[in-house]
């Protein structure tokens, strides 16, 4: 062996070079799109639970925050505020400041709540404001669960009612400048009632586990209800008999049961859509309940119960300040145990 030849390099041919340049075939393609679209088609349910789950998250720290407004309301006043302001003659019917309004303050919206001064202004008067009532529509985000759907405004079943001036009847044609929020006593005849929505909110207060479907068997006391909120309600920490870690203050109630608002609701002596179901819900039906499309007097099934678009379940806020995860699954007692503050029931796990 000549010692050369330890450095020479053997000779490559063209036709060699070209034969090794090789390309992938039809198949080969196919096949690397069939795993990539399994790989994806795996991946997807992961990734839309993984942002489901940062959705209920935020969802449950904006329950979260209320809770501590509620606490700071109740230190400014020494009482929870009530699930909505009524008029004390309860035939009569009006408008009502929700409980949602009247925290506006303790949950950063102070701007927000000072024009619409709740403290001097009632509802009707806001409403009746063709400025003042576009208030009503404001977006307020804490309000709002982001695993709801549909935009910011509620549900035309939660919209309130108002009132529009016909100034020329042969043409229908209608002012809509003026607006006129209450409708008591009964609009006159040149006046045809009109509804609007307003605001949207996901988050409703608890009534507590009462509920009655016919509107004549509905009394005062009902309306006060055995929650955190009523009609008028003054519920104090010390009134909650079963505890606060051991009584649901409020909950969540998403667009296909047709959420709430966070501003008030029409009238005081009714009990249907457009009233107490606006701002608050019963642990009456389990959470979840399929929804129902017409307004059958004071049936509530599907419109006046707690739900969410969250897996299995809905969050809810105690009166102590802790969000909770329940399970539509819950026993239906159990669930009514925890909305009534003073049954005496004390509930172990749930």
């Amino acid at each position: 062996m000549v010692y050369g030849d330890l450095y020479r390099c053997p000779s490559i041919r063209m036709t060699d070079l070209r034969q090794s340049r090789k390309g992938l075939t039809v198949v080969e393609l196919l096949v690397a799109f069939a795993i990539v679209g399994t790989l994806v088609a795996m991946l997807l349910p992961a990734v839309s639970a993984a942002r489901e789950a940062a959705r209920q998250m935020r969802c449950s720290n904006h329950l979260r925050q209320i809770g501590i407004g509620l606490h700071t309301y109740h230190n400014a006043h020494s009482t929870f505020p009530p699930g909505h302001v009524a008029d004390r003659e309860i035939e009569r019917d009006g408008r009502s400041w929700g409980w949602a309004a009247l925290l506006l303050p303790f949950v950063e919206q102070a701007p927000l709540s000072q024009r619409l001064d709740t403290r001097r202004r009632s509802f009707d008067e806001i409403a009746s404001n063709a400025t003042l009532s576009r208030l009503l529509a404001t977006e307020v985000p804490l309000y709002r669960c982001p695993s709801d759907e549909g935009d910011g405004l509620s549900h035309p079943y939660r919209s309130i009612s108002v009132s529009s001036e016909v100034t020329d009847r042969s043409n229908n044609r209608v002012e809509s400048g003026l607006l006129v929020a209450h409708i008591f006593p009964p609009p006159a005849p040149d006046v045809i009632p009109l509804t609007t929505r307003i605001a949207k909110s996901n988050y409703i207060g608890s009534i507590g586990s009462r509920w009655k479907s016919r509107r004549t068997d509905w009394e005062s006391r009902d309306f006060r209800g055995n929650g955190l909120f009523g009609r008028n309600s003054d519920v104090t920490i010390a009134s909650i008999f079963d505890g606060t870690s051991q009584t649901i203050a409020a909950g969540e109630r998403c667009m296909r049961n047709y959420a709430a608002v966070w501003a008030g609701g029409n009238s005081w002596a009714g009990c249907g859509f457009t009233d107490n179901q606006m701002v608050l819900g019963t642990a009456y039906y389990p959470i979840n309940d399929a929804p129902i499309r017409a307004n059958i007097d004071c049936d509530g099934r599907g419109s006046a119960n707690f739900s969410s678009n969250h897996p299995d379940g809905a969050n809810f806020l105690f009166a102590d300040g802790s969000v909770r995860f329940l399970s539509q699954q819950i026993d239906l007692i159990v669930f009514r145990n925890l909305a009534d503050r003073s049954d005496g029931v004390r509930v172990g796990d749930f």
